[in-house]
This record gives C-alpha cells, structure tokens and sequence, in this order.
C-alpha cells in the first residue's frame, strides 16, 4: 500500500465517521458528534476490576497491561479464564491503537515522512486488530461479548474503507442482536454506506429506523438531514421538503436551552442566530430545499408545504425565512419574476405578519430595479391599506412594530397622494372630479399619519402645505364645503401666530381661495335655493371683506374690487363704476380717467393680473361712455385698456374694434363737408387699427375717393398696402386690375405683371387667366427681369398647351433664354418638349401645323441631333473594342433618331445640312474604328489579322456613308443647292475620287444646275 493511501484512514480516525457520507457529498455537517464507544469500551463492560494509579502515559498503561495479559496466556489458565484473557487483551489492542493513533497524529510538529510512517504504522495496528476481531468471533461465536466485538470489527473495517465487508458486519449484527444497544447507530452507518452506494431507497429505510430507535439523540439530526437528502436523489421532492422542515425543528429544539435562541420570536428569528454549528447545517438545509422547491411550483409548492405542516411547534418561527430564502435563491439565478412571486406568497400567506410588511419592501426594492413603476406604486398603495392606520393590523401592533411601519407608512401614503393629485391634474371632466376625489381621501390618509405625535421627529416639511393641497383637492373634486372648511381653517386659524414667509404666503393663499370656493359653492346651488344663494352671497362679500382686511396689500384685493367694478357696470351703476375705476387705476398709479388731463397714458411695466385688472375696468369704463356716444372720449378709455391687454385675449380684438369704431364715427360727421379731412380721418383709422372691419371699409372708401380724384400714386399706396394686409378679403379681387391699370399708366411693368399675376391666381380657368399670364411675362420682358420672365414663361408652358402655335413659341422663347445663359441642357429639355407636343398635335390635329411651328420643330430635332453627334464623337474607341463601339452606336442611333425627324420635316433649310451630318457619322465610325486602339497582347500575325477585321467591320459603314452623300448631291439636280450639298461633294471626292474628284465637271454641273 502506498503511503498517500493513509491519509483518508487518518483523516477518517481523526473526525470520526459519523457523516461520511454527507462529506463525500460536500453537504455541510452539523456538530462534531460525541466521541463514540471505543473498541476499549468492550473491557470496561467486562471487568470492573480497579488498577492502582500510577504515574504513567494512556500508551505506556495500555502496553504493560499487554504484556502481562500475555503472560497470562503462557501459563494456560483454565479455558473460560483464558477466553476472558483473551478478550481483554484484544481491549487493551484497541485502546493502546486509538490513543497511539490520535496522539500521534495530533502533534502538528511532525515532519510529513514522520506522519507518514505514523500512518502505515497504524494502519498495520488496525488489520492486526481486524484479524484479531475476527479470531476471536470464529472460536468463541457464542459469546455476549461478540455484540460488542462484532460492532468493533464493523468500524474497524470501515475504518479502512472496506465499506461492503463493513456493511456485511452491520447487516449480521442487527440481525443477531435486534435490540442491540448500538441500534441507532448501526442504522445510521448502514444508511451511510447505502447512500454513498447510491442505494438511496435502503438509506431512506435505514435512516428511518434510525429516527424510531429509543436513544437516537446523537444520530437523529443527521439522519433528518440525510433521509432528506436521499429523498431528494431519488427526486421525491415533497418527501425531501418535509424532511428538511424536520430539520429545522430539530435544530430549533436543540437550541432552545440557550436564552438567547429561546427568547427568539418569529419577528426577529433567524438561523443565523442559532450556534456556529447549527447554522451550518440550516444554511445547507435551506439551500437544497431551495433547490427543490426551485424544481416544483417554487413559491407554490412552498405555501403548500408550509400549510400542510402548521402543526409543527416551530414553523411560525421560520417559515418566514424559507420565503426568504427561496427569493433570494431564485434572484441568484435571475429569475426574478420567480422571486417576486415568492414574496407575494408571503405577503398573501400571512398578511398580517410583521414579514409581510418587511417582504413588501423587499418586493418593492426588485420592482424598482426592474423599472416596474406601476407595480410599485400599487404595492405602496397596498402596504398603506393593509398596514396603516385603519388596518387590522395597526389597531394590534405593537409600538415596535409601528414604529418600523411608520416611516413607509408615512413615505409611501405621502407618494401616493402627490401622485394622485399629479395625475388627477392631467385629466378632465368627471374622471378629473373622480381623481381629485381619490386624491383628497389619500391626503386625509396621510394627514392622519403625519399628525400623530410619533410621526412629528419623522417629517421633513410642514404639513400645512399637504392641509392645503387637502383643500385644494377637494375643490378640485367638487367637494365644495369641505374644501371651504379646509381652507378657512389654514387661512383663519393660524393668523395670530408668528410664521414664516412661506407660511404666510399659504395663509394668504388660503384665505384667497375661500373667496374662490365661496363663488363654486353659488355656482353649485344655481336657482334651487334662492334663500340658500342668497346666505351664500353673504358669506361672499364677508369672505371678500375679511380678506381685504387681512391683506390690504395684496394685488388680489384690487381683483375682488374688478369683480366689484364688474357687479356695478351690469347694475347700470355709473358712480360706483366710477369709483371702483378710479381705485384700481390709482392703485397702480394710473391717473383716472375722469381727470382734468386729456393726455392718455403710456402703459408702465405691471403684472400680467394687475394688467388684466387695469384693462378691465377702464374697458368697462370705456364701454361706458360709447354707449353715451361720447366718442372721442371713449378713444381715449379704449386706447389706455389696449396698453394694458394681452393681443391674444378676445377682449383685445373687441376693442380694437371698438376703438376703429370710434374713430369711423368721428370721420362720418365731416365726410360730407370736408371730403379731403374725410380722407385723413378715414385713413387713420387704417393706421391705428387695420385689422378692424372698420379700418377695410375706411381705407377703401379712401381710396375711391383718391381713384375718383385720379390720383394714381396715391390710390397705389392706399390700395398697395390693403392688398398685403387682406390678400383673401373679398374686396381686394377688384385691387390687381386696378393696380395694374395704374401701374401701366406709370410705365412700372414689373408692378404691372405682379397684379396680372395676381389676377392669374384667382381667376378661375378661361381666356383672361391664360392672356394675363402671357402678358405678365411679356410685362417682365419689357421690364428687364428675364429670371421672372423665364419662370412666368415656363408657367404658361406648363398650364397652356394651347393654342398650340402659341405654346410652341413660347417654349422656343424658354429655350433662346437657356440658350442665352448657356445652360443647354435645359435648352435640349424644351427642344425636346418642342419635339413631343408636336408629335402629339400630328397625331389629333395635324392640319393645325402651320409652316412656323415646322420650322420650331425643325430647329429643335438638329439641335438634338448635333448634340447626340458632338456626343458620339467625343467616344473614344478602346480596348475592349466591343464596349467603346457598343457606346458610340448608342449614340449615333439618337443622333440618327433627331437627323431622321428633321429630314421628315422636309424643310430644304435644314435637310441638307441634316444628310451630310448623317453621311458624315458613318464616315467617323468607319474612320474611328480604323484608328481604335489595338489589343497589346498581339503578335504581328495576330495584329495583321487584326487589322483586316477592323477594315471588314468599317467598310459597311464607310459604304453608307457615301450612299448618304450620294443621296445628298441628288438634291442638286432639283435645283436644291447650299454649303452641305456642296461639302457631300467634297467629301465623295476624298473617299470616292476615281468617281467624284473631277473639280471642272463638278462645277460645270453645278453651274449649269444655277
């Protein structure tokens, strides 16, 4: 045997054997168990015969009671006597071998060959023994002692790993000594060896024999542990679950003589709290039932087994910390929907429990980290119904326990409320009334919390500003009465006490707001209850009093004197709406109106209320005197509200028009006597205020007056800036022509072609739209502006094709201007737009083509044609000869496409010219080709081959293009002669002169042609 195989042995002597089995499981253990019955125990059931003291080691005693025992068998006592010897020497073996043993291995001084040596000493010692055991049973199997030896032989051999020959001792023992009194513990090794052979079943049966056996103390708890393990490899998970609760009982119990653990409630309990050992072993045991509650229905299978298992006595203690444990588990594995489900069974299981509430914030600590802002909100609401003050639970917690809920409490019904009122804002109608309601009744929650005295060290604000937000919500929803109550009790209550500026501004702000509900309140009764309107307007006015008497300072005073102002002008009061004008405007230093002064005011720098209160009631007071018809006076009370109106309000356009009418009214009485102050007054009118309906009807009355009169220019600035300011205004259809009539009178034919353009727009499809669209363009030729020309141009291209005559030289004129700026593309686009209208008169009128429309489009199809030609020649002929030649007659076949139109056109203009560009593109290819770029990778032969290629291709082309020159010089004998025919002869000549280079006949015929 080598001397490494010592250690497990060692290790096995010096830890015992107990749970060999959880330890090759790597499951935890729980204590070191009591030292077991030694195989020295035998003799001292056998003898009780007492040795004096000496001064002497275990080893020393064990080795000199050897060696008299031994002497004693050489003398060959009597054969019972010797029997005896026998035994009591293999005692004193097994002594003298386990304090050798220990002792030796103990001292941590020894050298690694020392411990070495020391091991295969004793593991030599331990088969001397074995075989001593095992003589013994042989020769005397009879015997009481055997129990004993039997049960030695057992552990000896399991001592050296035989765990089979072991388990074979174990079996034969409990078979022969049922009640031995080693029974649990034979059991519990037997379960051992079983299930580290994977014998799951027999361990389960062992184990369980184990935990019926009377003294089973030493070996119960690891049998629980264990029988729950090997339910669980034999994935009996419900088994194993109340196994391992079994567990926890048992460790609970063990600890219940040591105070600290025995004063332990389910509030504060924790296995962490048990003793060092015991904690290992729950940690352990609370891990695999994680594992297998993981493999059931998890939370599910939990709540299951915890109901089924209330008889327990120290479930309630824990079980708390099996949810617990389990969340945690599954959030190790990132299931954290798994986790929440967890502790929501908790929280549903015991409601009511300390935990619930401790788990819920737990719960809510996952929903946050997974942003699950809904389910937060609604477990906080949760927490605060099920554990706030009306709850079952309040009313029997303990001061400790409140004092934990309190701050959540508190939190939680604080957060709630202000997102209640926050969200109640967003809304309208009924569900806005409803939402302020809930929101009120959840600020009552919290108030309620925030006032008990407990609560006061917890709160970091005064919670006057949630009594008021309380109040405000209330209003919100409509809760009139209750919202007054409230209000009044902020503003009124605390007025004699010294506050803060914050404060103060809320006192102030409820005091405001009493005034605010008190007219909801009259609104809310309507005409039911004249008596009660009539109680209700009476606490107005002394709500409004009380407030003006509290805060005389304060601008919203001057808005209970508006309103007042507003009372007076509806009861026909004039003095009073004297006096409340004068008081408002003289609050913000604004002289009144009914001063000496006519000067009107310039408005100064005032607040957006202070201006509305301004406004308003010299409005009012304006509105006043228009009725009187007093209205120079009430120009000057509408133009002091104006200073102070928002543009934006109704009231602003109201009387602006009023202030147009004012004016209009003065300008009537001196129309008819004084036409030309007529006119000043009526275009002042305009100039204060031109929006009005007043201000058009002013400014065009001016203007026929100016018409009339024939005073152009002016008319022109009158009607000029009406037509900017009212471009869709009825009247100003008729301004374009009458603008433009003045606009040629005075020679300005860019003004002039403006207004036609005008009537272009909005004259509807006809003659006059079409004419005045050509002629505004015209107008922008004379003018000299070729850009608006050029667009207004290509505008009636665009909408007109006919008249076709016209629209065709108007596409010629787009062309000539492209022409002109060098932009041919542009140009080629309208020649090609010339090209296609064309085609399509032919094709639905052809009799409508008159000799110039031929011409335009004779003109078009060359230019398109000598573009395409300057295209085809500019390609190159390269290498691959296919690609470049494949370009080129891409080209040449649009070229031919526009020659051939304009050949079908038939104008002797153009058609010569047309067939020697023709002729003369077949020449070019064929010339081209000759001189195309040669392949680089050819010899001489394959190059000469090359070249007669390159002739057999070209000549076809060359060959057309004196067919096409020939076809040209026929036109001479038709008395048609120009440069181009005469060029064809030149070129036949060069590339036909055996036939055409005769210059004297050539020009003979010619003559004789002339």
């Amino acid at each position: 045997m080598s001397g490494s195989s010592y250690t497990p042995s060692a290790l096995i002597i010096v830890t015992g054997m107990l749970l060999t089995g959880c330890l090759s499981h790597g499951q935890a253990d729980y204590k070191q168990q009591s030292k077991r019955t030694s195989l020295g125990d035998l003799a001292n059931k056998t003898s009780k015969q007492q040795v004096a003291a000496v001064q002497m080691s275990q080893s020393q005693r064990s080795a000199a009671l050897a060696s008299i025992y031994q002497q004693l068998l050489t003398l060959e006592p009597d054969p019972e006597i010797r029997t005896h010897v026998e035994y009591r020497l293999a005692q004193i073996n097994t002594e003298s071998f386990e304090a050798q043993s220990y002792t030796d291995l103990d001292d941590a001084s020894q050298a690694d060959s020392q411990v070495l040596a020391q091991l295969t000493k004793n593991d030599a010692a331990l088969q001397q023994l074995i075989d001593e055991y095992r003589q013994l049973l042989q020769r005397y199997p009879q015997r009481t002692e055997n129990e004993h030896l039997q049960y030695q032989l057992a552990k000896a051999l399991d001592l050296q790993g035989k765990l089979d020959e072991s388990l074979a001792e174990i079996e034969s023992l409990l078979q022969h000594y049922p009640q031995t009194i080693y029974l649990a513990e034979l059991n519990f090794r037997r379960g051992e060896i079983y299930y580290n052979l994977q014998r799951y079943s027999a361990a389960i049966q062992a184990y369980k024999q184990v935990l019926s056996a009377s003294d089973n103390q030493k070996y119960q708890l690891n049998s629980l542990y264990m029988l729950g393990w090997a339910e669980f490899k034999l994935n009996r998970l419900a088994n194993a679950d109340k196994a391992f609760l079994q567990v926890f009982e048992a460790l609970v119990a063990s600890q219940q003589n040591t105070p600290q653990v025995a004063s332990l409630t389910a509030d504060d309990f924790a296995f962490e709290k048990l003793g060092s050992r015991a904690q290992n072993l729950a940690i352990d045991t609370q891990r695999v039932l994680s594992i297998s509650l993981s493999q059931q229905l998890q939370a599910q299978s939990l709540v299951a087994l915890v109901k089924d298992n209330q008889s327990l006595p120290y479930i309630g203690l824990y079980q708390h910390v099996l949810f617990a444990n389990l969340a945690t588990f599954l959030l190790d594995k990132k299931l954290n929907h798994d986790a929440e489900l967890a502790y929501q069974a908790y929280i549903d299981l015991a409601p009511n429990n300390i935990w619930a509430a401790r788990f819920s914030l737990d719960l809510l600590d996952l929903f946050q980290q997974q942003g699950k802002f809904t389910a937060m909100h609604q477990l906080k609401q949760d927490y605060v119904n099920q554990y706030g003050l009306n709850s079952a639970f309040w009313l029997n917690a303990s001061t400790a326990h409140q004092s934990e809920l309190l701050p959540h409490l508190l939190s939680f019904s604080d957060e709630h409320s202000r997102r209640l009122y926050a969200n109640a804002q967003t809304l309208q109608g009924n569900e806005r009334i409803n939402a302020f309601a809930k929101a009120a009744s959840a600020l009552n929650t919290y108030l309620q919390l925030a006032q008990l005295p407990q609560a006061k060290p917890l709160l970091s604000k005064d919670i006057i500003h949630d009594q008021y937000l309380f109040a405000d919500a209330n209003f919100e929803a409509k809760q009139y009465q209750a919202a007054l109550d409230s209000y009044y009790a902020i503003a009124y209550t605390h007025a004699d006490e010294e506050s803060s500026a914050a404060l103060t501004k809320i006192l102030q702000q409820s005091a405001y707001a009493t005034t605010v509900t008190i007219r909801e309140l009259i609104a809310q009764q309507g005409t039911n209850d004249t008596e009660q309107v009539t109680a209700f307007i009476s606490k107005r006015n002394q709500l409004d009093k009380q407030f003006i008497n509290q805060y005389p300072q304060d601008e919203r005073a001057l808005q209970l004197a508006t309103n007042a102002a507003q009372y007076s002008f509806d009861s026909q009061d004039q003095a009073n709406l004297t006096f409340y004008t004068d008081f408002v405007l003289q609050a913000y230093g604004i002289t009144p109106l009914t001063s000496s002064s006519n000067t009107v005011q310039t408005a100064r720098p005032l607040s957006d209320t202070a201006q509305k209160q301004v406004q308003f009631v010299s409005q009012l007071y304006a509105n006043s005197l228009y009725q009187q018809e007093q209205y120079a006076r009430a120009e000057e009370g509408y133009i002091l509200a104006l200073q102070y109106t928002d543009p934006q309000t109704p009231s602003w356009s109201e009387m602006r028009n009023l202030l147009a009418s004012s004016i209009y009214f003065q300008a009537q009485a001196v129309k008819q006597t004084e036409p030309e102050l007529a006119v000043s007054q009526l275009l002042r009118v305009a100039q204060a205020v031109p929006e009005s309906q007043y201000a058009v009807n002013a400014e065009l009355d001016a203007a026929n007056l100016l018409l009339e009169q024939q005073r152009w220019q002016d008319a022109v600035e009158v009607l000029k800036p009406f037509q900017q300011r009212n471009p869709n205004h009825a009247f100003s259809a008729a301004i374009p022509a009458k603008l433009a009539q003045s606009y040629e009178a005075l020679s300005q034919w860019d003004l002039a072609a403006e207004q036609l353009l005008l009537i272009v727009a909005k004259e509807d499809s006809g003659a006059l739209k079409r004419e005045a669209l050509y002629t505004a363009a015209d107008y922008y030729l004379k003018a000299g502006d070729n850009n608006k020309a050029l667009s207004t141009f290509k505008t009636y291209a665009t909408t007109y094709p006919q008249p076709f005559d016209v629209a065709q030289e108007v596409r010629f004129k787009i062309s000539e201007f492209y022409q002109q700026s060098g932009d041919a593309n542009k140009q080629y686009y309208w020649f090609k737009q010339i090209l296609s209208f064309d085609r399509q008169q032919r094709q639905s009128d052809a009799n409508a083509i008159q000799a110039r429309q031929v011409e335009l489009a004779s003109i078009a199809a060359f230019a398109l044609g000598e573009a395409e030609q300057r295209s085809f020649a500019a390609i190159k002929l390269n290498v691959p000869l296919q690609t470049s030649l494949k370009r080129k007659q891409d080209a040449m076949k649009k070229a031919i496409s526009y020659y051939q139109q304009v050949l079908d056109f038939q104008l002797a203009k153009y058609v010569p010219h047309a067939t020697y560009n023709l002729a003369e593109m077949y020449r070019q290819l064929a010339s081209d080709m000759m001189s195309s770029q040669r392949p680089g990778d050819l010899d001489e032969l394959a190059l000469e081959e090359y070249e007669i290629l390159l002739e057999e291709l070209a000549y076809p082309f060359e060959e057309k293009a004196i067919e096409i020159h020939i076809s040209n010089t026929q036109r001479a004998w038709d008395d048609i002669i120009d440069q181009w025919i005469a060029k064809s002869f030149e070129r036949l000549a060069q590339m036909s002169p055996a036939l055409y280079q005769k210059q004297e006949l050539t020009h003979e015929v010619i003559d004789a042609i002339h």
